[in-house]
């Protein structure tokens, strides 16, 4: 049996109520089944979702944690030319992987590919959200060679590395990368970008909307629908597991593209992971480097209240904690 063209890496974590459906969503592609795989990554039992992809593909139990090492595992086990991800909680558009395989034949050294979004509610209704709006690059990009990336990044930033369910790369590239990729516990999106701008071959951004970006309570990535109960704790946890990721994206950078490291530092929610966690000393470094790079109000009075924090830790602690109950908007 020959190879296929594409193949499709569903990652999921102690959640089952949406696999289904993403699962679904790539078994109704208008892409003939022929020409892609499907791998899903599970640490669950699901006999619904097991069937619904026998004769494309597999399922993978194991108890992996890291989104980082479920992409490496997934990358790994691949057989086809590209690898496309899919989160458990997320939706493709039926025409998504019609125009994957469109922009790798017509490229022969793309490898790297990128789309948009829309946000959808957890009953998968289509909403307004302003961060996706906000992130969301509505200009076809495309760059070829080291040049034209840094300019690409200079324009956009980061805006082609988010959101892992709007990634495809080519594979024989990123299996390189898989024992670095599997070490982040955050972050992946940004590194999959960082690893297509420091090599050799062509990236892709298309305007269209060709996913859908699931929000709701058990989204562990996100604070904003979660109950107050339970904000600061996903703060914490999701800003200690970020800034891990950042320091392992500066790292990276540092031996395969040195002048990416000053952007591939620490940020607004690494100064919070560095207060809550009470990392002190680091935290007044982090938030001198921040300092020089700031480019809005916010991430100025982030870096301040790192500063301050070396004074007095507990007023800060209290200025992020009523933040993120009481005072919490966004």
């Amino acid at each position: 049996m020959a190879k296929p063209l594409i193949s499709v890496v569903i990652t999921a974590y102690n959640r089952r109520e949406y696999l289904r459906y993403a699962v679904k969503s790539v078994l109704n592609q208008t892409l003939d089944r022929n020409f892609y795989e499907v791998i899903v990554i599970k640490n669950f039992e699901d006999s619904y979702t097991d069937k619904l992809i026998e004769g494309v593909g597999r399922t993978i139990n194991v108890d992996i944690a890291s989104i980082g090492a479920k992409i490496a595992l997934g990358i790994r086990e691949s057989e086809g030319e590209v690898v496309a991800f899919l989160e458990d909680d997320d939706l493709w558009h039926s025409r998504k992987l019609e125009h994957v395989a469109e922009a790798f034949r017509n490229n022969n050294d793309l490898m790297y590919y990128h789309h948009n979004t829309y946000a959808i509610d957890k009953y998968g209704n289509i909403i307004h959200d302003s961060l996706i709006e906000r992130t969301n690059i509505n200009n076809y990009v495309y760059a070829s060679n080291e040049d034209e990336k840094m300019k690409v990044f200079k324009q956009y930033g980061w805006g082609l590395g988010l959101r892992n369910s709007s990634i495809a790369v080519r594979r024989d590239v990123y299996e390189k990368y898989a024992p670095i990729i599997r070490l982040l516990p955050d972050a992946v999106d940004v590194a999959l970008y960082l690893v297509a701008l420091s090599v050799k071959g062509s990236i892709i951004h298309e305007p269209r909307r060709l996913m859908f970006f699931r929000i709701h309570e058990t989204n562990t990535s996100s604070v904003r629908f979660a109950p107050q109960s339970e904000r600061l704790h996903r703060v914490a946890v999701n800003s200690v597991k970020h800034t891990i990721a950042r320091y392992a994206l500066a790292t990276i950078a540092r031996h395969i593209k040195p002048q990416l490291t000053r952007y591939a530092g620490y940020d607004e929610a690494s100064i919070v992971a560095g207060i809550l966690a009470n990392w002190r000393g680091y935290t007044a470094v982090m938030s001198l480097n921040l300092l020089n790079h700031c480019k809005s109000l916010t991430c100025l009075a982030t870096a301040i209240l790192g500063i301050i924090n070396t004074i007095s830790p507990e007023l800060t602690k209290r200025i992020i904690t009523l933040y993120y109950t009481k005072g919490f908007r966004l």
